[in-house]
């Protein structure tokens, strides 16, 4: 089974809005079993949105669009997919009421245009809209599915979970082909050498299986995917895969699907009833930002302290003076003291400090931008490890941040 993602706005063809939608449909139609054949963005334009569907209906078996749909004049989608199928506006009494309850509940009041939303092509599906005033709709031609969608992502994801992927699952029970994933997260490699280390496991993969590398700075994401007749059958290959990738890879996988490192962190230090708290100087508290993202950290993150200047390091922190002057701030010596003051000072088990030179300026011969240390302090002690992550300051932010994730992973992990 094919699916085809249309987005429809001239605002994205400009780059004024980035199409996160597109990425969010596709994930969850192809967990469906259904192969994502492309995804095009077209304007706000009726010739173009009609050429498209010319182009893809023939060659797919489902087609998600979304955009166009709101109460103003350059929202054209509506019309255009009613003219497109042959059909009339009229009014639905379901989605008026609907669209009332919503802008009622909003303290406003009804208006020409919010009733212009309810009218809709008389011969399509309605898919009821509890979150917006803009209903979805549901069209077959040509043995293919069309689904129309608002922009709007909560009200898009809500319509798509609750009234599309259900009926899909069930026109797609009895089909013959299941498509299962696994995404297998790896951190400490770079991608290249995280290649070459796997070519050989990978040149044997089952030869059904497709396998992609998905890089950021926060991790390598291994996706493995297969197309099977059976989920289990699907589910018991990939597995076998993955416990051969564990022999190779040991600690660097430290988690699978869409999992982060602060989330791992939460996990450990629950089951664990540690606690942690952080000192930052480079990362700008980008650290403490990462773990309260989580929902309950507050069970396991007492707080942190952005250490930016040598005075707080110093008044707060109690790295002694002679240090910072002997070491310099970006040091092994001061980023232990950093450790241990901010343990001592909020009296956890864990305390993570990072101290570096972010950039772009501020570099020496002796510590180039991107210069970084890092310290775990615990109750057996505190070690620090020096990196350099390059001379761009968003990304030495990012890399610093997740690797001291990582370093306190795994000394969570040593000790238990």
């Amino acid at each position: 089974m094919k699916a085809d993602i249309i987005t429809i706005g001239d605002e994205i063809l400009i780059g004024q809005i980035t199409d996160t939608n597109s990425q969010w449909i596709a994930e969850k139609i192809n967990l469906s079993a259904y192969e994502i054949r492309q995804i095009t963005t077209v304007g706000d334009n009726k010739e173009q949105i009609k050429n498209c569907l010319d182009n893809v209906i023939p060659n797919t078996d489902l087609v998600i669009i979304t955009g166009g749909l709101g109460p103003t004049e350059d929202d054209i989608t509506k019309e255009t997919l009613a003219d497109y199928f042959g059909m009339k506006l009229v009014l639905n009494y379901d989605v008026l009421s609907d669209v009332q309850s919503f802008v009622n509940s909003k303290g406003f009041k009804m208006n020409e245009l919010n009733q212009k939303q309810a009218e809709v092509p008389e011969h399509c599906k309605i898919l009821r809209n509890k979150n917006g005033t803009a209903p979805g709709m549901w069209f077959e031609k040509e043995q293919t599915i069309i689904i129309s969608l608002p922009a709007v992502p909560f009200e898009m994801k809500e319509i798509l979970k609750n009234c599309v992927l259900p009926e899909l699952q069930v026109l797609n029970k009895d089909k013959e082909s299941k498509i299962v994933h696994k995404t297998v997260l790896v951190y400490g490699y770079p991608e290249s050498e995280l290649a070459e280390l796997l070519s050989d496991w990978e040149s044997k993969l089952y030869n059904k299986i497709k396998l992609a590398y998905l890089p950021s700075p926060e991790r390598i994401r291994l996706r493995l995917s297969i197309i099977c007749d059976s989920e289990e059958k699907a589910l018991s290959i990939i597995e076998d895969e993955v416990n051969k990738l564990k022999k190779i890879l040991g600690y660097h996988i430290f988690g699978y699907g869409d999992t982060f490192m602060q989330n791992v962190i939460g996990e450990l230090l629950v089951n664990r009833e540690k606690t942690l708290s952080v000192a930052e100087s480079c990362t700008s508290g980008n650290i403490a930002r990462l773990i309260t993202s989580v929902p309950g950290s507050s069970m396991y993150f007492k707080g942190g302290i952005v250490a930016y200047s040598n005075e707080i390091k110093n008044k707060m922190l109690n790295v002694s003076e002679s240090t910072l002057q002997s070491y310099g701030a970006v040091s092994e010596e001061v980023v232990k003291e950093m450790a241990v003051g901010q343990r001592n000072l909020f009296k956890t088990d864990y305390a993570v400090a990072v101290s570096g030179i972010a950039g772009p300026g501020g570099g020496t011969i002796d510590k180039p931008v991107g210069t970084t240390w890092i310290a775990i302090a615990d109750t057996y002690g505190v070690s620090a490890f020096k990196f350099n992550f390059g001379n761009r300051r968003e990304l030495n932010v990012r890399f610093a941040s997740t690797k001291a994730l990582d370093l306190l992973r795994l000394r969570i992990l040593s000790r238990s």
